[in-house]
């Protein structure tokens, strides 16, 4: 299944090819020239931006074959970004192949079944249900906390979690017309103080098990998202799963 970097990338090697193609054929450098110059380094900048965010969408434990594909394209895209400006001859011949192996040995692996995500063929970490279409960014949030684990991008999961359990915590608050009960200076408390608050409201109505995983989650949420010398893993967020499918369904009924 083709990503929107996938996407991009495509493009964005079709559209550097034909730019240098016309500089090449123009005389132009790009390192000067009014016109192509500055739109060689944009488009180069959006394709070394698009195959970086490819290597994230396709990491190797969950994509082998296209990982591959990648892994060997990448000493082309990184010669071309050395020797831009200059050599417009080997820039193209380096570029031409590159779109050669995007036509052909890299669409083959993108078209495969082994390229689907996980998602498309089996349960979300958390259901999509959960939040209610109403609720935009929330649901938007629960969508990247969901491809993040699909992606085995387990820190970058619990950091999502978090900012969905910060923002369920507050709208809830505010649902109820107690916004004020949550703030300090007219700013609204850091997460765990927002935890204890919520814990203690009654009219959230929280079970037990809820309020007994909402610190455990910020734990995980503040590991992923500052820690320097630590990782969330799959079985982390695996362990607590249940209890945090739950919780967010308890907190969104709230709204």
């Amino acid at each position: 299944m083709r990503t929107s970097s996938a996407d991009n990338f495509v493009a964005a090697v079709g559209e550097f090819v034909r730019i240098v193609r016309k500089a090449k054929k123009s005389k132009a450098s790009l390192a000067s020239h009014r016109y192509y110059a500055p739109r060689a380094r944009a488009i180069l900048a959006e394709l070394r931006k698009s195959f970086i965010m490819m290597r994230r969408d396709y990491p190797e434990e969950r994509f082998a074959r296209v990982a591959f594909q990648l892994a060997a394209m990448e000493p082309l895209v990184t010669r071309i970004i050395e020797m831009f400006p200059s050599d417009l001859s080997e820039m193209l011949r380096l570029a031409e192949a590159i779109d050669f192996k995007l036509k052909s040995d890299l669409a083959a692996e993108l078209d495969s079944s082994e390229a689907n995500p996980v998602l498309s063929t089996s349960a979300p970490f958390l259901p999509n249900d959960l939040i209610e279409d109403r609720h935009g960014v929330m649901q938007k949030i629960l969508w990247e906390a969901n491809r993040c684990y699909d992606a085995a991008c387990y820190s970058a999961c619990a950091a999502m979690l978090r900012h969905l359990l910060e923002s369920l915590v507050i709208e809830a608050f505010e649902y109820h017309g107690k916004a004020d009960t949550i703030k300090a200076g007219g700013e609204y408390v850091e997460l765990g103080a927002l935890i204890g608050k919520a814990v203690a409201e009654p009219a959230l109505r929280l079970t037990r098990n809820t309020k007994r995983v909402l610190p455990d989650l910020k734990f995980l949420g503040d590991l992923g998202a500052h820690n320097r010398m630590a990782l969330v893993r799959k079985d982390d967020l695996d362990r607590l799963h249940n209890q945090v499918r739950a919780a967010v369904e308890e907190l969104a009924r709230s709204l």
